[in-house]
């Protein structure tokens, strides 16, 4: 129950997320990949992110290098699915879980042992607060 509960949140979110890149205007030249595009983390672009975790978790260079790698392949992957008309809204939703689920486990594979709680109690507020901003707060069963 707890599972599936965790699983429909974070795939509203996604949706949401997907719906709001689709209506923002195609990136720029050079790079900047601050065209709206919602990151799994519900923050605007990989940049954002990478911020946020670099402060968060004191990532070193090659952290920063590798990790931007993982957010930036998952950002395209993101795209490509909500862009993909050949899916049904059930598969696209089943895609994206996966994806999300494997962004978070590629990231933490990077993390040292210290780096990983903290990392982990980021994800854990990132599902409280979508459980807050679709009027849920997190019930007796919520993990």
């Amino acid at each position: 129950m707890k599972l599936m509960r965790l699983v429909t949140l974070l795939a509203a979110c996604l949706f949401a997320m997907a719906a709001g890149a689709q209506q923002n205007p195609p990136a720029q030249p050079g790079g900047d990949q601050k065209q709206g595009g919602h990151g799994h983390m519900g923050m605007g672009s990989t940049d954002d992110m990478m911020k946020d975790l670099t402060a968060k978790l004191d990532l070193t260079a090659d952290q920063q290098t590798k990790i931007k790698s993982i957010l930036d392949e998952h950002h395209q992957q993101m795209r490509a699915t909500m862009n993909d008309q050949s899916m049904s809204k059930e598969d696209k939703h089943a895609k994206m879980m996966s994806m999300h689920n494997s962004v978070h486990a590629k990231v933490r594979e990077v993390l040292t042992d210290e780096q990983k709680p903290k990392f982990d109690a980021m994800v854990k507020d990132m599902e409280n607060n979508m459980n807050g901003m679709h009027g849920k707060g997190p019930g007796p069963d919520h993990k």
